[in-house]
């Protein structure tokens, strides 16, 4: 029974030590979605759940994908939707 235990303490401390692993992540890739002020949104004008960093076509219909824009006219660079943000909850 000692054994068991002692066994069990070690496969425990063995995985705490594997999760606090001081290697730092890989850096992201530029093919990820930027949040910065110069990045464009694209988004499908029929579908706009779709959203890319990039300009490309849209995954369900196809069409190509256009610039996001706010209600004044303006591009929304953020991927934010500044419409909604007007309101509180």
């Amino acid at each position: 029974m000692k054994k068991l235990i002692n066994t069990i303490a070690l496969l425990i401390v063995l995985f705490f030590a594997a999760c606090t692993s001081s290697e730092k992540p890989a850096q992201a890739s530029t093919d990820t979605p930027s949040h910065s002020m110069t990045a464009a949104v694209y988004t499908c004008p029929m579908h706009p759940e779709v959203i890319s960093n990039k300009p490309g076509t849209c995954t369900v219909c196809k069409m190509d994908l256009v610039v996001k824009t706010d209600e004044a006219g303006s591009a929304d660079s953020t991927g934010t939707d500044s419409s909604h943000t007007a309101h509180q909850h």
